[in-house]
């Protein structure tokens, strides 16, 4: 399914769009329409562009299975075409590549119906291992498993982290330079033995 886009007016009575897609993942069974189970969601959030929801169904047998839906969202407040809200549904079996689903939620799930839902938790739950580890500390050597080339065609895998007044910045271990890594805490790094060492400011 592709991208459905909508003005405010499209959103209403919700404001927010957490608040639009619980909605729409919340609907009674009706099996005069054909439709013979309901959807209700049992915990859901929004983080990294991308709406998680634990979501069960249920009929008048009682609940049946409990799955992850992911909304990849688009919100943008102030489009001046009026389009502010934008979102693209598919549910974990379809593969998503979004990983950043809490552990609150991966936790209500069933097992898994197909490989590529097993294989999106496996990914989720690689991701909180990564986000979860203490950040490094000032003094210690912060090593990736493959040398990482920056826009000066250096190449470098090892990292002294130090301060620069408030911020906690990273010098390559061969120049000294200082550079930035982005997504660092969802990056496979490891922290050398040792004592980390507080530098000077």
């Amino acid at each position: 399914m592709g991208w459905l886009s909508m003005t405010r007016a499209g959103m209403a009575p919700f404001a927010t769009p957490k608040a639009y897609l619980d909605a729409q993942c919340t609907y009674p069974p009706d099996p005069a329409n054909g439709r013979e189970m309901g959807l209700r969601v049992l915990k859901s959030t929004v983080r990294s562009r991308a709406w998680y929801g634990a979501c069960q169904s249920y009929g008048p047998d009682g609940p049946g299975q409990t799955f992850a839906v992911i909304c990849l969202v688009r919100w943008t407040p102030r489009a001046r075409d009026g389009f502010v809200f934008a979102y693209k549904d598919m549910t974990e079996t379809a593969g998503p590549c979004y990983y950043d689903c809490p552990a609150a939620i991966l936790d209500l799930l069933d097992p898994p119906l197909n490989d590529y839902a097993a294989r999106w938790r496996e990914a989720c739950r690689e991701r909180l291992a990564l986000t979860s580890r203490p950040r490094p500390l000032p003094g210690q050597v912060l090593v990736l498993p493959e040398p990482l080339t920056f826009t000066d065609g250096t190449a470098e895998c090892r990292f002294r982290v130090s301060r620069w007044g408030s911020k906690t910045v990273l010098q390559r271990i061969g120049d000294g330079a200082f550079v930035r890594i982005s997504h660092l805490m969802t990056r496979a790094w490891t922290i050398e033995t040792g004592e980390p060492v507080v530098l000077a400011a």
